[in-house]
């Protein structure tokens, strides 16, 4: 019984973990603006989104007009434009032109 109860701590474990690796929210978009520690990007679902940067990355890596795909914490705050904290950014497309 002691060993049934580790296991399924330990494999609840796991699976909390895992589902949040990489964030409840897939978005694709093209950054329209970049501030020091924020990106602003239009989404084709949602809409514009304000995006907090992950640590370490610098807003110098981004541009106007870049396709991006970013994945979040899954918290995302409804105001106007949403607002959410960045997990991870990947620039898809630079910028063209």
């Amino acid at each position: 019984m002691k060993k049934f109860l580790i296991f399924s701590f330990v494999l609840f474990s796991i699976i909390l973990t895992g589902c949040n690796v990489k964030g409840e929210y897939d978005i694709k978009g093209t950054v329209i603006e970049v501030e020091s520690s924020s990106i602003l990007v239009e989404d084709g679902k949602l809409g514009l989104i304000w995006l907090s940067l992950p640590d370490g990355t610098d807003s110098q890596d981004f541009e106007k007009g870049q396709s991006v795909t970013v994945w979040t914490d899954g918290k995302i705050r409804e105001s106007y434009p949403l607002q959410g904290t960045a997990l991870t950014i990947k620039v898809i497309k630079k910028k063209t032109g």
